[in-house]
């Protein structure tokens, strides 16, 4: 089965004080593709048991391809992640390791496919296992698709060399207001030290820099309640996030990468795709959990802004 777009990296259960709730950012990502109404795969990897059981079948109920998850060998289980939620909605994981998901097979098959694909989307956690990385190096490897590297510099899975490495064989990097800042400290001076830009031309500046050290073209910066940046080739396009009221912002971050996507893909205009999933995002952050249903109203209007800026 041929599908358009395929992401790589993690899919394990968000422990949340509102219950349990499938998760990682390539599974949540994928999930919303999925709702714009494009074909998504997921390449991942599930423990025998039945958690790994029960995470497949909501894949498919949310409409993910996982013909490329496989199970994993004895002994790792399916992912899971304790997430405390602060007063604003903010959360903070403390993730199990080793887990299914840190050996990620790669098939021929599989290879085969993305080379086929439109998309290619792949992020920074699944990168703290050796064998996912040299799993990773194949799929980079492959000509066609646009790829896409969602970062996330959690630690004590947070290596900021590592992410230069792998930015530089994407794209189009995606990170938050606190990253792009780490990410231009470390450069420039080998200390990833807190340093969010606090206005847009400081927002242009760090993209520039991170993208003179890794040749990437397009750079997005999400800003939580602030809305959101996208830096093309030093020209800066930015967007405001309607006003919700928070629930969690679990999966936010994801259902915005998911318009990201699908807009650039589709050869949208950057304002465009930039106010749409900042919508997105909004719309994910006032429910909890990672991949509620989205009000079909706001699916068609979506469909409908990337017609009309063909």
């Amino acid at each position: 089965m041929n599908t358009e777009f395929y992401t790589f990296g993690e899919i394990l259960w968000d422990c949340l004080p509102s219950g349990r709730h499938a998760g990682g950012a390539p599974f949540n990502v994928a999930g919303h593709i999925a709702q714009l109404g494009v074909s998504v795969s997921l390449l991942s990897s599930v423990g025998q048991d039945a958690l790994g059981d029960e995470i497949l079948e909501l894949a498919e109920q949310k409409g993910v391809n996982v013909e490329f998850v496989h199970r994993a060998r004895i002994g790792l289980p399916t992912g899971t992640a304790i997430a405390i939620v602060d007063s604003l909605g903010n959360a903070t994981y403390d993730l199990v390791q080793p887990v299914a998901w840190d050996e990620i097979i790669v098939s021929a098959e599989a290879l085969a496919s993305v080379a086929q694909a439109g998309a290619f989307v792949f992020g920074s956690l699944a990168s703290r296992s050796p064998y996912n990385l040299e799993q990773l190096d194949h799929l980079l490897e492959v000509k066609g698709p646009l790829k896409f590297f969602d970062v996330n510099l959690r630690p004590p899975f947070a290596d900021p060399k590592r992410i230069v490495e792998l930015a530089a064989r994407a794209d189009v990097l995606k990170l938050n207001h606190d990253e792009v800042g780490q990410m231009a400290s470390w450069i420039r001076t080998g200390e990833a030290t807190p340093n969010p830009p606090g206005n847009p031309e400081a927002v242009a500046a760090a993209c520039a820099i991170l993208s003179e050290a890794t040749k990437t073209a397009r750079i997005c910066v999400t800003m939580g309640a602030e809305g959101a940046a996208l830096w093309d080739r030093g020209n800066l396009v930015t967007a405001v996030a309607p006003q919700v009221l928070v629930k969690d912002t679990v999966g936010a971050g994801d259902a915005f990468m998911a318009g990201l996507i699908v807009g650039l893909t589709r050869g949208a205009d950057k304002q465009t795709v930039l106010t749409t999933a900042c919508r997105l995002g909004a719309i994910v952050a006032s429910h909890d959990g990672a991949i509620p249903v989205l009000p079909p109203e706001l699916i068609q209007e979506f469909r409908t802004n990337l017609k009309a800026t063909k």
